[in-house]
């Protein structure tokens, strides 16, 4: 049986493997049918192809591609919020947002303005509990067929 951490972690975890996905409508849009422009490096030197001078350490690590197994756990965890309301989907997704991008906890008040009220960040709170709580049961009832990622 899920928990609402446990959901609430997986949701997290398939908003980071969306993230590591590629953009193929931005790869295609980069694609140039001529030759390639020729662009002078600023200084010569021990010059990196990525584009940083000195020591490898200073390259941050591209994150490795989405397996088929992360896409299809990314898949069923997003099919749960499925469960919820459609005006309380927006909420869960900028809360499992700001958790995705490092947030210790929601932060309530950021998120007044994009859900569009002024008043009542607690009432978020509240209503974002009650909208997982549909997603938790959405899980759990989830676990008593098997689904592609799990027989993978």
């Amino acid at each position: 049986m899920y928990s609402f951490a446990d959901v609430e972690e997986r949701l997290v975890e398939a908003m980071l493997v969306m993230r590591r996905l590629s953009d193929r409508e931005a790869g295609w849009l980069r694609v140039k049918a001529s030759w390639p422009d020729i662009v002078g490096e600023p200084e010569p030197g021990d010059y990196d192809a990525r584009g940083y001078l000195g020591n490898s350490s200073d390259i941050p690590l591209r994150p490795l591609p989405a397996t088929r197994n992360d896409i299809a756990m990314m898949e069923e965890a997003f099919a749960w919020v499925m469960a919820a309301k459609a005006e309380d989907r927006r909420l869960i997704a900028l809360a499992i947002g700001a958790l995705a991008r490092g947030e210790k906890r929601v932060p309530w008040m950021r998120l007044r303005k994009p859900m569009g009220i002024k008043l009542g960040a607690h009432g978020l709170r509240k209503r974002y509990d009650r909208a997982m709580h549909q997603v938790v049961k959405a899980a759990n009832q989830g676990l008593l067929r098997p689904t592609a990622c799990q027989t993978l």
